[in-house]
C-alpha cells in the first residue's frame, strides 16, 4: 500500500516545475499532449484542477495538480492513461523537473514546517509588466525577507534569485477567472508565516485583485516509493541530458 493511504485525506497539491528540451518540434509535441491530458485527468476520481504558467524572473515553467486527497492523487499517478505521458515526458520532453507534494492540515493538526503558502490573485485582466515589478520589488521581496521566508529551492541545492515564485498569468483547467496569478512561498514555521500574512502584505496585494490564501504541510514518501525520489522523501527531481 502507498504511504499516501496512511495520511489524513485532505486536499492535496502537487507543486512542480520543469524545463523543456530545445527544439520547436519537441516543445510543440509536449504542449499538444499536455492539452489533450486535461479532460482525461478531469475524469479521474478526486480531480480538482491543473494549473500552469510562466514564472516571473525564472527559467522554470510552473505546473500544479490539485486533488481531493493524497490517495486519489496517488491513484492518478499510477493510472494507465497517465503513465505513457509521464514516460514520454522524461524520455523525450523534459530537460529538468522537480516535484513536491503538499496537503491541507486536518482540523487541529500541528502546522510543522516546511509550509507551502499559495496566495492567488484573481482579476479580470492581466497585470501589466510595470505593476508586476511593483508587486515583486515593492511588496513581496522586502516583506518576505523581513519575516524569515525560506530560500526558494528548485533542484536540490539550487535556488531562485528571489525567495518566492510569482506565477502567471495562469493557464488552468478548468479556468476559474479571466486572469489569475499565484504567489508561492515556503516557510520554516507557522509562526513566521502568520507574522508575514498579518504584516499588511495581504492588504497591499489586494489592490491587484481578489485574494485567496492556502497553507499546506509537506507530504513525505517512503524511501524508494517513487522514481527520482530524494533521500529525504520530500522531493522528486531529474535532469535529463
Amino acid at each position: 500500500m502507498s504511504s499516501q493511504q496512511h495520511l489524513p485525506q485532505t486536499l492535496t497539491t502537487m507543486e512542480a516545475c520543469f524545463t523543456l528540451h530545445e527544439g520547436k518540434e519537441i516543445q510543440e509535441e509536449f504542449w499538444r499532449h499536455q492539452q489533450r491530458m486535461g479532460p482525461i485527468a478531469a475524469a479521474a476520481p478526486g480531480f480538482i484542477s491543473v494549473i500552469g504558467g510562466p514564472i516571473q524572473r525564472s527559467h522554470w515553467l510552473y505546473f500544479c495538480g490539485k486533488w481531493e486527497s493524497p490517495g486519489l492523487m496517488d491513484q492518478w499517478q499510477s493510472d494507465s492513461k497517465h503513465r505513457p505521458m509521464q514516460d514520454a515526458a522524461h524520455a523525450r520532453w523534459f530537460s529538468s523537473i522537480y516535484i513536491r507534494k503538499w496537503r491541507l492540515p486536518e482540523a487541529g493538526e500541528p502546522m510543522t514546517g516546511p509550509l507551502f503558502c499559495e496566495i492567488a490573485i484573481t482579476r479580470q485582466t492581466p497585470i501589466e509588466a510595470g505593476e508586476v515589478d511593483k508587486i515583486m520589488d515593492g511588496i513581496v521581496g522586502p516583506s518576505v525577507q523581513k519575516f524569515g521566508v525560506l530560500p526558494f529551492e528548485t533542484l536540490t541545492g539550487v535556488f531562485e534569485k528571489q525567495p518566492y515564485q510569482f506565477v502567471g498569468p495562469l493557464q488552468e483547467f478548468p479556468a476559474l477567472a479571466p486572469a489569475r496569478y499565484l504567489l508561492i512561498t515556503h516557510w520554516p514555521s507557522n509562526d513566521a508565516l502568520q507574522a508575514w500574512l498579518n504584516s499588511g502584505v495581504i492588504k497591499a496585494l489586494s489592490q491587484y485583485g481578489e485574494l485567496t490564501t492556502n497553507v499546506s504541510i509537506s507530504i513525505k514518501h517512503d524511501p524508494g516509493e517513487r522514481k527520482f525520489m530524494r533521500k529525504d522523501g520530500l522531493q522528486r527531481e531529474a535532469v535529463h541530458a
